[in-house]
């Protein structure tokens, strides 16, 4: 096999790990949930990684593809092909930024959509698949 066509071959599997995930996670953590936030106003409903956000005058349907959990906490980073943010468990139990109407919100989300960063409350379910 020649120099050039192991180096295709090396990148091309590294992009297939870096997709599906395959090699760097024990199990694939599946999320199921619901977020929303003001200034603007917007909504996210995620079922089984699949994401469809509310954002002013557009809707995103998206997958996420979750990073493995943070050490010792509930806190993962996640990105699709339009939307890339963090989602975690707050300390207290609940959510501090206290801008939902969400009742007893678990999780607290940060991301970022057409560069524009947005923050919000709600609960999240999480299991391994």
């Amino acid at each position: 096999m020649t120099v050039k066509r192991s180096v295709w071959v090396m990148l091309i599997g590294c992009c297939y790990l870096l997709i599906t995930g395959s090699g760097t996670m024990e199990g694939k953590t599946i999320i199921t949930g619901y977020f929303e936030g003001t200034e603007p106003f917007w909504e996210m409903e995620i079922k089984d990684n699949y994401v469809v956000l509310h954002c002013i005058n557009d809707i995103v349907k998206d997958t996420l593809l979750l990073s493995r959990k943070q050490a010792h906490t509930e806190t993962y980073a996640f990105q699709g092909n339009e939307i890339h943010g963090i989602v975690r468990h707050s300390d207290n139990g609940g959510c501090t930024l206290d801008i939902t109407e969400e009742g007893s919100p678990t999780h607290e989300i940060y991301f970022a959509y057409r560069n524009v960063t947005y923050m919000g409350c709600g609960r999240l379910s999480l299991r391994n698949r």
